[in-house]
């Protein structure tokens, strides 16, 4: 890899996706950074963007920070004195955050090709009348919100490691392969649970094919889907034919 990389300053929505496309341009296992290399090229790109004066704002200065601060962890002496000492690893934290990061920018992505592959739409005034009072949901479902956090805190909790490649990649035949797996699933007005199925599952990539396809057949009303706890577990059930 070269060591002296250099960067065509394209517009990074900030500090975490700059340090995505630094990893991912020089194929660098997420889980294994070597924190010198990119902490010098992150300092490097800060420069070229100053050369320029251009805008920087305050969270890529602080990044920086966080960035040399891990890699002075890494020059202090070990501690040789106390035995069967398992030291966490200082990158840990940033490592949790750039995934979480990638995986919500792929659906991000997903949802905004989806959005363009929509025909243009014209909107009418609403049917309902203003005056009427707005229904809450049925006890036990819950809102798109409530989906998005508790599949950050389902990927907090696994910790999926040593994916296949750094780069992740959500293609269309996977999601489709997902709705047919999660179909089979919940067939018959079955009941499945979402901590259950990742279990089977063996990277990233298929886990937010399945976070997709809940959502693509929750919206088509070919499930239903309820939560007992905040961020706990997703229970899935099919609906049969005669909507139950």
């Amino acid at each position: 890899m070269n060591k002296d990389l250099t960067l065509e300053l394209p517009n990074f929505e900030g500090p975490l996706d700059l340090l995505l496309h630094l990893i991912q341009s020089q194929e660098i296992n997420i889980y294994d950074i070597p924190i010198a290399q990119i902490t010098s090229q992150y300092l490097d790109y800060l420069k070229q963007m100053q050369q320029l004066n251009l805008q920087i704002a305050g969270e890529y200065f602080v990044m920086s920070s966080t960035l040399l601060r891990i890699k002075s962890q890494y020059l202090l002496p070990q501690n040789d004195f106390v035995e069967n000492v398992v030291e966490e690893d200082p990158r840990d934290e940033l490592v949790q955050q750039l995934v979480q990061y990638s995986v919500f920018k792929k659906i991000s992505e997903y949802f905004k090709q989806r959005n363009d592959s929509l025909p243009v739409t014209v909107s009418k005034e609403a049917s309902v009348s203003k005056d009427k009072k707005l229904q809450k949901l049925p006890l036990g479902q819950i809102s798109s919100d409530e989906l998005a956090h508790t599949f950050a805190f389902v990927m907090r909790k696994l910790k999926i490691t040593h994916p296949d490649s750094a780069m992740l990649e959500v293609k269309e035949r996977s999601i489709t392969e997902m709705c047919s797996y999660l179909k089979n699933k919940v067939s018959a007005g079955k009941e499945v649970s979402f901590f259950s199925c990742i279990n089977e599952l063996s990277n990233i990539s298929d886990v937010i094919g399945l976070f997709l396809a809940v959502l693509e057949l929750s919206k088509n009303k070919d499930i239903v889907v309820t939560q007992s706890i905040t961020f706990g577990d997703l229970n899935i059930k099919g609906i049969n034919k005669n909507g139950h």
